[in-house]
């Protein structure tokens, strides 16, 4: 937020730091060039558009809108952006200015992966630049998803003077970032803690995380927020695709899961393996309550560690 970044320049930014790396949330139009005119950045980095805070924004044009004001402002401040072009609103939006390119399989782009790999145990690929120089990455992050948000990561500190061979060690030892696909294992109980994203493209991925995963494969959530008129039919759309995935399925009672809960049950999942539970506590201890004699994993989608301690 605006207050946040103000708040971290102004207390944590030392004369001694080279680099400031800014994420700029926004809930509506003019929120990006609010914290664009306090930052001035020189890069910018747009990594996904997509039907996220609709409920604020009204319509997908005005979120293209609010996440270009990050490209006015670093063309103003004459640098450069970094573009997924695997996200189909940026790759068909065009801009007249200085751009990098990132993507995975496609060789026309500055920095593309290949050669996916991705497991319960990380994640392997490989790079190339726009200049031919290839080079293999692994990491212990989990989602496939994650090897884009790398690419890009790898390209920028590859725009600043890091060298590619230098950047695979760095890669390796990447952490799970609290609350975002974050893997905590207890043998043979898994948990994924992806409590902090909450939109339909993350949270599909997320269930794509979970197949990746031996034994039963489990779902506790309570659905997707912030969508505006759009909310009901992604929640249905959401509950359809865990039926493709999950063996037993928890919804936390909330406005949501009445809708999650249709389209569960409109592709004919096992009625007897969905529990409708109050809060995510309730859901894990009915869970260790099954006896389940496999390895098991539990998918925590949304905003759940304000009401559940991990």
């Amino acid at each position: 937020t605006t207050m946040g970044v103000v708040k971290t320049i102004r207390n944590d930014l030392k004369p001694t730091h080279q680099i400031f790396i800014c994420e700029m949330g926004a809930t509506k139009c003019k929120d990006i060039k609010k914290i664009c005119d306090i930052v001035n950045p020189k890069i910018g980095v747009i990594t996904s558009i997509g039907p996220q805070h609709l409920e604020s924004f009204k319509t997908i044009n005005n979120i293209i809108k609010t996440k270009y004001e990050l490209a006015d402002s670093v063309k103003k401040n004459e640098g450069i952006i970094f573009l997924n072009y695997d996200n189909e609103y940026i790759a068909k939006h065009f801009i007249n200015m200085n751009v990098i390119s990132y993507g995975i399989n496609n060789e026309n782009l500055d920095y593309n992966s290949y050669n996916l790999k991705s497991s319960s145990k990380g994640l392997s690929f490989s790079l190339l630049d726009s200049f031919n120089n290839e080079i293999d990455f692994t990491t212990k992050l989990i989602g496939k998803h994650n090897i884009i948000n790398l690419t890009v990561a790898i390209g920028v500190a590859n725009y600043l003077g890091i060298p590619l061979n230098d950047l695979v060690f760095p890669i390796k030892g990447i952490k799970n970032i609290e609350h975002r696909l974050q893997l905590l294992s207890n043998g043979y109980f898994n948990i994924i803690d992806d409590s902090y994203n909450a939109n339909p493209i993350s949270s599909k991925s997320a269930l794509d995380t979970l197949n990746e995963f031996e034994g039963k494969k489990i779902a506790v959530t309570p659905g997707l927020v912030e969508l505006g008129r759009e909310q009901s039919n992604f929640n249905f759309e959401f509950g359809q695709y865990m039926t493709n995935i999950c063996d037993y399925i928890f919804l936390v009672k909330c406005k949501n899961y009445k809708d999650i809960l249709n389209g569960i049950l409109s592709k004919n999942f096992n009625k007897n393996n969905i529990f409708i539970v109050n809060s995510p506590n309730e859901a894990i201890k009915q869970i260790l309550d099954m006896n389940i004699r496999e390895k098991i994993t539990v998918l925590l989608e949304n905003d759940l560690p304000d009401n559940y301690n991990l």
